[in-house]
């Protein structure tokens, strides 16, 4: 379905990447000279906490917007992507069927021990894995659970996923029953559950979905996400095949220190 598009983001001074940067120009570059949909930008200054704050502000400035543009392309400033993530969107959307639809993203998370806590070395580094950002709600309600096993290339519907790279229809926004509860955070907010805190995404996927509207994430658009880790052996071993037990190589002594001979 065509569209006008406004392109909304939260940055903070450390977090614009130069891969977003890169990734970024390019789709506005390819738009430029085809379809031209993105008639504007929103960005929000805000980090950590204020998240938040500013995606619903990003999402009321998007519906004040004097041109009534049909679709929110909201992003991360830590993702990347390739040109045609928009038109790619864009073409698994519709603004009934599947009005909201999101890019396969990853967070990343370090590993944690059997008792929750995580598993960093006296190096500080730590086991790091890697999960699709695909959601269920578990059955009892309280919370989330991954699709670690989600289907390649597909386009597939889900509860949550986050907010790394996704597009929404105005018709979903500008629904009066989010500001129902009269809330001063209508779409997005963090909630507390007795065993779990659903972030600000996952509340406005659950919302979403309350209301009637489907949500859907594409495995065929690709985006990465752009992180920073201490590399170390931890690390290192973690990446690597689990070899086949050898034998032990030989071993030498050499002024009283035993060296391991290749063989």
């Amino acid at each position: 379905m065509r569209g006008r598009v406004i392109a909304g983001f939260c940055y903070g001074q450390n977090t614009q990447t130069p891969q977003w940067a890169h990734s970024y120009r390019h789709v506005i570059a390819r738009d430029s000279v085809t379809s031209r949909r993105i008639i504007g930008e929103l960005p929000h200054e805000a980090s950590g906490v204020h998240i938040p704050d500013a995606r619903n502000r990003i999402v009321q400035d998007f519906l004040d917007h004097a041109a009534k543009p049909d679709w929110l392309w909201m992003f991360d400033t830590d993702a990347s992507f390739g040109p045609d993530v928009l038109d790619r969107l864009i073409a698994s959307a519709h603004h009934k069927d599947r009005p909201i639809v999101g890019a396969l993203a990853f967070g990343v998370r370090i590993m944690q021990d059997e008792n929750g806590r995580e598993m960093y070395a006296p190096t500080l580094e730590a086991p790091i894995e890697l999960f699709p950002t695909i959601y269920y709600m578990e059955p009892n309600g309280n919370g989330t659970v991954i699709d670690w096993d989600y289907p390649k290339d597909t386009l597939m519907r889900v509860h949550s996923t986050g907010c790394h790279c996704v597009l929404i229809n105005r018709s979903v926004l500008e629904d009066p029953r989010w500001k129902d509860d009269g809330h001063p955070l209508p779409w997005f907010r963090t909630q507390y559950t007795p065993n779990k805190v659903i972030s600000e995404d996952s509340f406005f996927y659950f919302k979403a979905g309350s209301f009637g509207y489907p949500v859907h994430v594409d495995t065929s658009i690709k985006t990465g996400h752009v992180k920073t880790f201490v590399a170390g052996e931890l690390m290192y071993d973690m990446g690597r095949p689990k070899p086949e037990p050898a034998a032990p190589a030989p071993v030498v002594e050499s002024g009283g220190i035993k060296i391991a001979m290749l063989t």
